[in-house]
């Protein structure tokens, strides 16, 4: 028996067919699932500076029993996550130093966690189909989130996928003018969105190319070009972004491509052990 979407991902689906008042009650809850399940009705308008008819009205339109019926599948879901973090509680230090680093962890976790509510499998096996058809792939990651992206190009160049990696750097751009309809572009962007990868996935879009994004909010400028989009967190209480999580999904995809490749893949790296083997890339105790 299929099991039933939780609300994150009702939120995350029906997001696009929300007015603007929907949207900012539900970038209230995306936002900060744990805190909008105990408020009430007047907090959550206050929050999203909308009217409390207006909240109503939102949680009926998710399929709720009211507001009521909202709270508590949000409570439901953030309780069934609390023990996840119990670990970390039980080994938290008594320094204070220590104390916050294990907060950071538990971050992580959380975003680990938040992640795996929001997730569309579907859209995920649908983006790894993509990514396999594709005659060539751009990847668009600037700032940060190059990192990412950086890691991103690197494996998929082992399963010998033609990329184009969109950094920002100003030779980077000129490439954008080889991208066609059979190629797939893949845009990371988290808040702080920067314009230099919103106006990638327009050009990408122009030309005809499909758009997949990765990013955080329904409401991220990413989404507007994106055929396919894979949402996944990355706040935590600090001025840097956490991506745990989104390098988890990254990962996730790489796998999901080179398991449905196998074969092609096997035949690739062994061929590229040959010569990293020949090359002495890597480190050898044997021959030291």
């Amino acid at each position: 028996m299929a099991q039933s979407p939780s609300v994150l991902q009702k939120l995350s689906h029906m997001y696009p067919q929300m007015s603007p008042s929907q949207q900012a009650i539900a970038d209230v809850i995306l936002r900060d699932p744990e805190s909008s399940a105990f408020y009430n009705v007047a907090e959550m308008a206050k929050e999203a500076n909308v009217s409390e008819s207006t909240v109503t009205r939102f949680a009926t339109f998710l399929g709720c029993s009211g507001f009521p019926g909202l709270s508590r599948e949000l409570q439901e879901m953030v309780r069934s996550r609390l023990t996840t973090g119990q670990r970390f509680q039980l080994s938290r230090s008594i320094t204070k130093e220590e104390q916050t680093v294990m907060q950071h962890f538990e971050e992580d976790v959380h975003n680990l966690n938040l992640m795996i509510e929001r997730i569309d499998l579907q859209a995920l096996e649908r983006v790894v189909k993509l990514l396999l058809a594709a005659k060539r792939i751009g990847i668009v990651s600037s700032r940060s989130t190059l990192a990412l992206g950086t890691f991103f190009d690197f494996y998929l160049n082992l399963l010998h996928k033609d990329t184009l990696l969109f950094s920002g750097e100003p030779r980077t751009v000129d490439r954008l003018h080889r991208l066609q309809a059979d190629d797939v572009i893949v845009g990371i962007g988290f808040a702080r969105y920067t314009r230099f990868s919103v106006d990638c996935l327009a050009i990408g879009k122009q030309r005809g190319a499909k758009i997949v994004g990765i990013t955080d909010y329904p409401s991220s400028p990413l989404c507007q070009y994106a055929d396919e989009v894979l949402y996944t967190p990355t706040g935590i209480a600090s001025h840097m972004e956490s991506f745990v999580a989104p390098m988890s999904l990254l990962t996730a995809i790489l796998r999901s491509m080179f398991h449905q490749d196998s074969e092609k893949a096997t035949r690739l790296l062994t061929e590229m052990e040959d010569a990293w083997s020949g090359l002495g890339i890597y480190f050898d105790p044997n021959k030291s």
